[in-house]
């Protein structure tokens, strides 16, 4: 997981190319840091029942977005950065 973390150095993962230090702080035009933000996690029955069956389908949202369009269904999870901080052990 570490060397994935690198790739925060020099922030180049969406087409913005910030090219900012997330890993020491830095923020880029989607506003979030190296850490992961954690909105919600568990059993999702918001889809068709061929897709969740009885049970639910697992189901993980994860804070910020830097698309921003104008009629997203999850604007407090992407751009109200929605959730709590969790280490990767945690997750």
């Amino acid at each position: 997981m570490n060397t994935l973390l690198l790739a925060y150095d020099s922030c180049r993962l969406c087409p913005h190319d910030c090219k900012v230090n997330r890993n020491k702080g830095e923020l880029g035009i989607c506003g979030e840091s190296a850490e992961l933000r954690l909105a919600f996690a568990g059993l999702h029955f918001g889809e068709e029942p061929l897709i969740t069956g009885s049970g639910g389908s697992g189901t993980i949202f994860v804070s910020g977005c830097n698309l921003g369009c104008a009629f997203c269904q999850n604007f407090q999870i992407s751009q109200e950065k929605m959730g709590s901080v969790v280490s990767t052990e945690d997750f």
